[in-house]
């Protein structure tokens, strides 16, 4: 398999000056039309189709349309091996960082036994081995998925509900807008303004090592995957019709509508260039810059039951020391806190699981060292989950 070769291979961190670009994808120096384009037109294979009653879509718009485009299986429930393939394809995403994500989803919300998982909610699993239905990443709240996402409303503040778009939520990105497009310093400065409102307003706040680290990098997704590209703008550039399409949001901008489970990939639409994939060395780098510029958004933490109450964790206590709260915020260190995180929590995950565990918490390791070795992140044996029982958002599971 492609994406398991040179596992050891060491990728070097961007500069951040490099990484502040007003585009989306960054060093594409070049532009392949050929290699670039994403055909959706008739006849293509990946002609849209509007789900089926019982197609899973869910809370990630990229990964919503690259199921309604066939790039990953219509079911919305992809294999490991698909979820590669699939989103290499539609979007440059780097394979090993597809792998890793997927590789989670499946120990904390999908089917170990089947190696699938699920885009949007509950999905019949493979016969024996499990003991409760596989929930998806719909159902995933501070496990996968976490509070204050782009677009979409905290979990708490809306009876459960953490899927749906928030149309208001969804006009006040589109309202950034420069010059009809978007850069990586709105989606930043949108970021923090959803923490800073979950804070304000959500006392079940909670912002995990894994999951509380998935609406930053979300964030950088948007731009970083959904731009658009072209021979005079490599870099790419991502406009309002584009985003609106990626959204499910149709309408004039006053009078915005959300079109449930039906994301697009835009006609005439190139990806980033397969040879400048989007990869963990450079959502590692779009974290530093986003936590050297809003620290609190990258914090471990979260409300203690009232608004404004936001507390952290002494990372150092519950990692032993490997990392602190200034070394959390340098480098690559925040991401590998999150996969290090998630893979230290599969034992306990696994508890709905009959038999041996042994062969899922090696296939973890399988992918997910990948990704930690790419990083030159340091061994993490220590992950005290302990210290977030004073945080009643952290076992809030709608």
């Amino acid at each position: 398999m492609a994406y398991m070769r040179n596992l050891k291979r060491q990728i070097p961190n961007l500069p951040l000056s490099q990484n502040e670009g007003n585009s989306g994808p960054i060093d594409s120096t070049t532009f392949s039309a050929s290699e670039q384009y994403v055909n959706v037109g008739s006849g293509s294979g990946h002609e849209y189709q509007d789900p089926g009653p019982n197609d899973k879509r869910g809370p990630c718009p990229g990964l919503n349309a690259a199921a309604n485009h066939n790039f990953l299986p219509r079911s919305g429930v992809p294999t490991i091996q698909q979820t590669v393939n699939g989103l290499a394809a539609a979007y440059g995403f780097g394979q090993e960082f597809a792998a890793a994500l997927a590789v989670v989803a499946i120990t904390l919300t999908g089917d170990p036994i089947g190696q699938k998982w699920s885009i949007g909610g509950p999905f019949t699993p493979v016969l024996g081995g499990l003991l409760s239905t596989p929930k998806g990443i719909s159902f995933s709240h501070n496990t996968y998925e976490s509070d204050a996402s782009i677009v979409r409303q905290d979990a708490y503040l809306n009876g459960g509900d953490a899927v749906s778009v928030i149309v208001p939520q969804f006009k006040s990105l589109l309202d950034k807008a420069v010059n009809n497009e978007f850069t990586l310093d709105i989606l930043r400065t949108h970021n923090k303004e959803k923490h800073d409102y979950s804070v304000a307003n959500n006392p079940y706040f909670f912002q995990a090592p894994f999951a509380g680290l998935v609406p930053p990098i979300a964030h950088h997704f948007v731009v970083n995957l959904m731009s658009n590209h072209s021979a005079e703008r490599p870099n790419g550039f991502l406009t309002k019709e584009v985003l609106k399409s990626f959204f499910a949001i149709s309408g004039p901008d006053n009078a915005l509508v959300w079109n449930s489970g039906k994301e697009r990939i835009p006609n005439n639409w190139y990806r980033r260039p397969s040879s400048n994939p989007y990869d963990a060395a450079r959502a590692g780098a779009d974290v530093a810059i986003l936590a050297t510029r809003y620290p609190s958004v990258v914090r471990v933490g979260g409300n203690t039951g009232t608004v404004n109450s936001f507390t952290g964790v002494n990372v150092g206590d519950i990692t032993g020391g490997v990392y602190n709260a200034q070394t959390l915020l340098e480098g690559n260190n925040a991401l590998c806190f999150a996969f290090q995180a998630a893979q230290q929590a599969v034992p306990t995950s696994l508890s709905g699981l009959l038999g041996n565990i042994g062969p899922i918490i090696a296939l973890v390791a399988q992918f997910i060292n990948p990704v930690t070795n790419a990083l030159d992140c340091p061994a993490l044996n220590t992950f005290d989950q302990g210290a977030f029982n004073q945080f009643p958002g952290a076992s809030y599971r709608p």
